[in-house]
């Protein structure tokens, strides 16, 4: 046993690593830049029914040897330029890893010739060479079709501030993803889609919270109320990215959100699917008026879903290659003191899509502020969770964030989780009421996620808890919920699962002026396996105690062949060959009765034909 406890602070210590720590910003350039490869434009079919880490600085004067650089190219008068808002550094490439090479003024305005591949520096011409600086720090005019530009090499002795080191998986450890198999390609194009949409709009006022300088739209719910007005069709635009196994749409003019993400092999939805945009009487109380449209939000700088959900945001396509594209969503250049982007990235011969937020403080002050991802969710194809939907968060304890459950104690206050005075609330069809609470005393991760035994599917998130300190659930209830009236017409329904900066509604994330805070983290759906005993980057398995002794359902993000290995610290107890897919999940026996230990825990692992680890969990649950 005491090989196993090793084992099992080593796999801690590994997922800690394998949460990718993104400092660097991910801000796109401006909303029509285009993608470095331009791609189909079929019109698809779409389906209508812990404690936070050092944040980077800003560019500050900063002494290094400037480096020659290639002439300029021919820029006009009018062409795309930048204005300096605020003093700050010039480098000789797009990252803080390159020499300065200058510097640049308030009121000083530069010609545009490039952007960078990730669209978050620009390229500008000086008098006789070229240099780059930071998009998030800067004000861009005029930048329609400005080309991607390659990055010159990093020399020797690149800055005298190197950036943060990103953490990269050993390749002989467990819960490192391998690369996807060379199943198909990806693409990213652009296309529409029709919704019947609720003319909101006509109820909105300007209103600015002057905190960050931030513009929002209150909404008039009580002449709203009095006029009832009904829907009409409104046509968005849609961004579209696609491989074998998902179809991930984003919406930019609602918010920049990923409204879609359908699992080719089911045809089931990620995420939650409203059939009309309709105003709801919920969201920040001086706002009001939140459209749950369905899928994942961006929500900042306050909670309760904040004020750019129905906000258009900018956006970049890019097509890096034929495995890998990327949309960049971005919030509007308007003057307000916080730049948010978010790069969305899928590749070929994945099941899973990485989301990369990044939240710049561009004011002259420190701000503190709330950032949160809201995903509206309902797995399967009904639209709508049933009773046998399961909340599978790490942890003993749950904070209440509110709640009409009489049996709970009331807002902030603890109550142990699963269960709680013989009520488990971990599944849904156990709530009397709505329900909100948050992981206590913050998020642990390395997941969150649900699953739907009625609809045997489910959603998963992996993130780094170092970081994303918050993770909240939430639900409309169960035998007395919430209409569904108050936010569509057909009755369908959804459940919630938030990650965020700050570990409560009640705490907020704290950036000094010209910092930055960013992160990677991952999500994919899951299908027929059953149930989730645990998630990583790598798979999601299941395991639970029959008849006949253990059963595995093993679903992973990729193709995977290997050897499923049940053991404990005695040693191995068996080795089960397996060949799994996103489309063809492994569901089988691990363990006969024969077999099982009398008492756990389980080590159970993934090994490839090289006996590399590829996965590694700690099973504790039942064996009998």
């Amino acid at each position: 046993m005491a090989r196993l406890l090793k084992r099992e602070n080593w796999l801690v210590g590994l997922l800690a690593l394998v949460s990718w720590l993104w400092l660097t910003g991910c801000t796109a350039p401006a909303q029509t830049a285009p993608p470095a490869t331009t791609v189909g434009h079929a019109e698809p079919t779409l389906p209508v029914s812990a404690t936070p880490q050092p944040t980077v600085q800003p560019e500050v004067a900063a002494q290094a040897e400037a480096t020659p650089l290639p002439p300029s190219p021919a820029t006009t008068p009018n062409g795309p330029l930048v204005r300096i808002t605020r003093s700050m550094n010039l480098r000789g490439g797009p990252g803080t890893n390159y020499p300065v090479v200058g510097s640049a003024n308030a009121g000083d305005s530069f010609a545009v010739v490039g952007v960078n591949g990730q669209g978050d520096w620009w390229q500008i011409a000086l008098a006789d060479r070229v240099a780059w600086v930071y998009g998030p720090l800067v004000t861009a005019e005029g930048t329609d079709g400005v080309p991607v530009a390659e990055a010159p090499p990093l020399p020797t002795q690149a800055s005298t501030q190197p950036p943060a080191p990103t953490p990269q998986p050993d390749d002989g450890n467990a819960g490192s993803a391998p690369a996807p198999a060379p199943v198909g390609t990806v693409v990213v194009y652009e296309t529409s889609v029709t919704l019947p949409t609720y003319p909101y709009e006509r109820y909105l006022s300007d209103a600015v919270n002057e905190t960050f300088n931030w513009p929002y739209k209150r909404f008039d719910r009580e002449r709203y109320q009095r006029e009832r007005p009904g829907p009409e069709n409104r046509q968005y635009k849609v961004l579209v990215l696609e491989n074998a196994y998902l179809k991930l749409t984003v919406l930019p003019e609602l918010g920049g959100r990923i409204w879609q993400v359908i699992h080719k092999p089911t045809g089931a939805n990620l995420f939650y699917q409203n059939p009309v945009v309709k105003p709801s009487p919920w969201g920040p109380p001086e706002q009001l008026g939140w459209l749950a449209v369905g899928g994942l939000e961006w929500s900042l700088p306050v909670v309760e879903h904040g004020y750019d959900w129905g906000v258009p945001w900018g956006y970049s396509p890019l097509q890096h290659s034929p495995e890998l594209a990327s949309i960049t969503v971005f919030t509007p250049r308007d003057g307000r003191y916080l730049s948010a982007s978010v790069k969305i990235t899928l590749r070929a011969g994945a099941a899973s899509f990485d989301v990369e937020p990044s939240i710049s403080n561009i004011s002259d002050h420190t701000l503190n502020f709330a950032f949160w991802e809201t995903a509206l969710l309902a797995p399967g194809t009904g639209n709508k969770p049933s009773g046998s939907t399961h909340f599978l968060l790490p942890g003993n304890q749950m904070t209440v964030h509110s709640t009409g459950d009489s049996r709970l104690p009331g807002p902030g206050q603890p109550f142990e989780w699963p269960v709680y005075n013989g009520v488990d609330y971990s599944w849904l069809g156990n709530y009397q009421q709505w329900l909100g609470f948050f992981e206590r005393p913050a998020a642990h991760g390395p997941y969150a996620a649900i699953y739907d035994t009625a609809a045997n599917a489910g959603a998963v998130r992996i993130y780094p808890a170092s970081i994303t300190r918050g993770s909240k659930a939430f639900a409309l209830g169960w035998h007395a919920a919430l209409g569904s009236d108050n936010f569509t017409d057909d009755g369908s329904a959804y459940v919630e699962l938030h990650g965020g900066l700050s570990p409560t509604f009640d705490d907020t994330y704290r950036l000094p002026a010209g910092g930055v805070v960013g992160w990677r983290e991952v999500w994919y759906p899951i299908s027929a396996i059953g149930g989730l005993s645990y998630a990583d980057e790598v798979a999601a398995i299941h395991l639970a105690p029959d008849e006949g002794g253990l059963r595995a359902g093993f679903y992973p993000t990729r193709p995977l062949d290997g050897v499923l290995v049940a053991a404990t610290d005695s040693g191995d107890l068996a080795r089960v060959p397996i060949k799994a897919s996103p489309d063809a999940p492994f569901v089988g026996r691990l363990l006969s009765r024969e077999q099982l230990p009398a008492t756990g825990p389980l080590l159970v692992r993934l090994e490839d034909g090289s006996g590399r680890v590829l996965y590694e969990t700690i099973y504790s649950g039942p064996l009998r």
